[in-house]
């Protein structure tokens, strides 16, 4: 037992012994094989022949536009580069390799991305040429494969140049809108149809159609939100032509309704057309509740109808003061004052009645309200103002119906007219002065609704005749001036008669003409001249031109009557 205990442990050591005998020796600097692979890249053999590949390959490749086998080759090379990192690690391996690969990788995206863009770009124009003429599926089909190419150049090559988000937008925007575009255009083609019927006044066709498109103008707003096609401002337009072709028929029966009343109240047959205004406002007050925001629905139209119902309701008060004023014209014109106070009387009343009764009626504007208010205010004194003026009319050679007043307007004459008096020197027989050329037409209106006849400025072609050819060395006598007056002016007519019978048309104060048609409008003449001047230059018959608001001490005026109108 123990000898075999004792060769055991002899065969023991002795195995220990060969062993150590044989085993390889390693020098300390030899690394393994693996460490070979990663080492310097001067030594490593590997690594030397990859990069030299690489470079071989971008030199036959720099470019701007590569041919597919081009591009296969880049595509090798981004391979061998992305070993020559890998095999030196990423942590370790040199900027030079990292900044190689980062340039194959941009010139392999930039070089996809001209290629996808070009491809894109040829599809949308394609599918643009296929929508101009009506080839929706076909457009649409080109367009899609347009967006696609670039969502794939924005997704798959970020170096690439060609990445465009916003062209990507539009695209989609435009795929959506050609979507809907058969049926907008099929919406508005309905639209123009339902309108065009409805100006021709088929009604229930144009009803019929809005409806229809109303009906797909919302469907594509449901189902197309995004589209610029179904915009709320595009549904707004739909519902409003919707309402205004709902509204047509009765807007055009009021227009119509209206249309007749007043034909038939031209007639004269204000009870008919008092009906038809009525039944017209019914209609009316239904538009306005059912469409209050269209323009049939506008509040005017409804005053208009009221305006037209009282007018149509006043016809026969209107005619009785139509009446009334005719007849107090007459009592004018004839100076029949007996009953003149008392029908002018009336005739206010009764236009005052008028006024508060009819407030709509477009008979008010054809009131003489300010004449018949006039009229009757000074009716005590018209019948002397008449008496006088008569009497001192005088007849133009060659002017028939047309009588000049025989003097210069006296304050008198003036004040009882217009109850005003801008004179300077104050005197009620001497001439009125210092009064403006349109000052004097509140005086001819007056005067005008007095006489129930024109009365207005002479012009100068009647003036000169009534002068009738005076030899100046008559004027001393019949003219005030500088020689005979001592640059006083004198009461009217106290001068002496011209041929005529008439007084002062030379000298005393320069009268004012009615304006021509052709002169300005900030000036009026002033002819005959004034105490001022000498007899010699009267009897020239001096004229000057004056500013319309001018004063002048030394301007008054006398007046035409036009007995023909």
């Amino acid at each position: 037992m123990r000898l075999a205990m004792v060769i055991a442990v002899l065969l023991f050591f002795g195995g220990m012994i060969m062993i150590s005998k044989f085993r390889p020796s390693l020098d300390e600097d030899q690394q393994p094989e693996v460490e070979l692979n990663v080492g310097d890249p001067l030594k490593n053999p590997r690594l030397i022949r990859l990069r030299a590949e690489v470079d071989s390959i971008m030199a036959g490749i720099e470019s701007n536009s590569l041919a597919a086998g081009e591009i296969e080759a880049l595509e090798w090379a981004i391979s061998l580069q992305r070993e020559v990192i890998r095999m030196r690690g990423s942590d370790i391996a040199p900027k030079t390799d990292l900044d190689k690969l980062e340039e194959l990788l941009t010139m392999y995206d930039m070089t996809m991305g001209r290629f996808l863009v070009a491809q894109s770009t040829r599809l949308e124009e394609e599918a643009e040429n296929l929508m101009e003429s009506q080839q929706y599926v076909d457009a649409i089909d080109r367009l899609e494969k347009a967006r696609n190419l670039q969502a794939e150049l924005n997704d798959q090559y970020p170096r690439s140049g060609d990445r465009n988000p916003s062209r990507l937008h539009r695209l989609n925007n435009k795929i959506l809108d050609w979507q809907t575009r058969p049926m907008a255009d099929e919406a508005d083609r309905l639209m123009s149809e339902a309108l065009s019927d409805m100006n021709d006044g088929r009604y229930d066709q144009a009803r019929e159609k809005m409806q229809s498109a109303l009906d797909k103008q919302r469907a594509l707003n449901e189902s197309f939100r995004g589209s610029r096609l179904a915009s709320m401002a595009r549904l707004r337009k739909f519902e409003d032509t919707w309402n205004t072709v709902q509204v047509a028929e009765d807007a055009a029966n009021v227009s119509r309704l209206l249309q007749a009343a007043r034909s038939t109240l031209n007639e004269g047959r204000f009870s008919e057309a008092l009906s038809k205004a009525a039944e017209a406002e019914g209609i009316q007050h239904k538009i306005v509740a059912r469409f209050p925001g269209q323009a049939a629905a506008d509040p005017e139209i409804l005053l208009s109808i009221s305006r037209l119902q009282d007018t149509a309701a006043s016809l026969p008060d209107f005619q009785r003061l139509q009446e009334l004023e005719d007849s107090v014209r007459k009592m004018l014109r004839t100076r029949n004052m007996g009953p003149f106070r008392n029908r002018v009387s009336e005739w206010i009343r009764a236009t005052q009645s008028f006024l508060k009764t009819y407030p709509d009626s477009e008979f008010s504007a054809q009131l003489d309200s300010e004449e018949v208010t006039y009229l009757h205010e000074n009716r005590e004194s018209i019948p002397g103002i008449l008496e006088s003026i008569y009497r001192n009319l005088l007849p133009v050679e060659g002017f028939e119906g047309r009588l000049l007043y025989r003097t210069e307007v006296p304050q008198s004459l003036f004040t009882q007219i217009t109850k005003t008096n801008p004179s300077v020197n104050v005197d009620p027989e001497l001439p009125v002065n210092s009064v403006t050329w349109e000052e004097t037409g509140e005086f001819l209106g007056s005067l005008s609704w007095i006489l129930a006849h024109p009365v207005s400025l002479p012009d100068e072609e009647l003036y000169r005749v009534a002068i009738k050819n005076v030899n100046p060395r008559d004027v001393r006598s019949i003219a005030w001036s500088s020689e005979n007056s001592s640059r006083m002016i004198q009461p009217v007519g106290t001068s002496g008669q011209g041929p005529s019978g008439f007084h002062d048309l030379l000298g005393n104060v320069a009268e004012w003409l009615s304006r021509a048609s052709e002169a300005s409008n900030n000036e009026a003449t002033a002819i005959g001249g004034s105490v001022r001047d000498s007899s010699a230059r009267l009897g020239t018959v001096p004229m000057e031109s004056r500013a319309v608001t001018e004063r002048n001490r030394f301007v008054g005026f006398r007046f035409v009557v036009d007995f023909n109108n």
